[in-house]
């Protein structure tokens, strides 16, 4: 009888670990009211570097509180950017979940804490940040669509870019340049180039004939301190024209951005990320 016991009470101990571990892997959420969350997500430090299940801890927590305020599954879409400082390769996390947009987004982040954790022989790296997570209203228009594409996916410094896009229907085009420090430029419409309406199939380049004769091109430089980088040229095709003023200050351009996106209903644009790399 006391082996039996005994059997039970180490059946239970075992129990308790087992799902201690487990819930290291699963995100814990609280609502906190607005579209703001607290999530506390972890990643096991197991040939990686810590600052890599960083990054791994963050993607949980992303996708965690997205699929929470959405409830749809996020998988397969959210981009990186890859950016070496001072010979050092790091996530930027900037332009994670950027594109479908309908389905919800990392509008504000702020880590609260992060802290290393030891469950049996493994180490956890644990993150608790708040998020704020928004989304656009409506459907995606299914005849709406477009086609875009680069000269080419990887730039030597000082190479130009060229850029292609070909929409299903009638539409105004707006270009952004987003960079890796989170600077958002605005490429088209320009002061060459202020009328942004395209007829449908009707083929758009960037630069075209006019621009080359008016000595407009897109040469890509490294920001300071960088060997390599990469950037995102996001397109947003729109049913009526807009009018949209990035900020000036550099540090919330891209958050304007997106708190801004997601007020244009679903059905009435249709947008489009090309990364592209650029090395010395």
């Amino acid at each position: 009888m006391s082996k039996i016991i005994i059997f039970i009470i180490l059946l239970y101990a075992f129990s308790l670990i087992f799902c201690q571990n487990i819930s290291q892997h699963q995100p814990e959420l609280k609502e906190l009211g607005d579209g703001w969350f607290e999530v506390t997500a972890s990643a096991i430090i197991e040939n990686i570097t810590p600052e890599q299940a960083k990054d791994i801890a963050l993607e949980k927590a992303y996708k965690a509180a997205i699929e929470y305020f959405s409830g749809v599954e996020v998988s397969g879409r959210t981009s990186y950017i890859q950016a070496e400082n001072k010979g050092i390769i790091h996530i930027d996390h900037f332009s994670k979940l950027i594109n479908q947009i309908s389905q919800g987004i990392i509008l504000e982040k702020e880590i609260l804490e992060e802290k290393l954790e030891t469950f049996g022989n493994s180490i956890y790296k644990i993150i608790t940040l708040k998020v704020k997570v928004g989304k656009q209203s409506g459907e995606k228009d299914q005849n709406f669509n477009v086609q875009a594409e680069l000269n080419k996916e990887y730039f030597k410094e000082g190479e130009s870019l060229q850029l292609s896009v070909t929409p299903s229907i009638d539409c105004y085009l707006t270009i952004f340049n987003i960079m890796s420090d989170e600077n958002v430029a605005t490429i088209f419409p320009n002061e060459f180039r202020k009328d942004n309406f395209v007829k449908a199939e009707q083929e758009f380049l960037l630069p075209n004939e006019v621009d080359k004769i008016n000595k407009v091109s897109y040469e890509l430089v490294l920001l300071p301190e960088k060997d390599e980088d990469t950037e995102i040229i996001k397109i947003i095709a729109t049913k009526k024209p807009i009018n949209f003023q990035l900020n000036t200050d550099y540090k919330t351009a891209f958050e304007s951005l997106l708190n801004w996106l997601i007020t244009i209903p679903r059905n009435e644009m249709e947008e489009v990320d090309l990364q592209y790399y650029i090395y010395k």
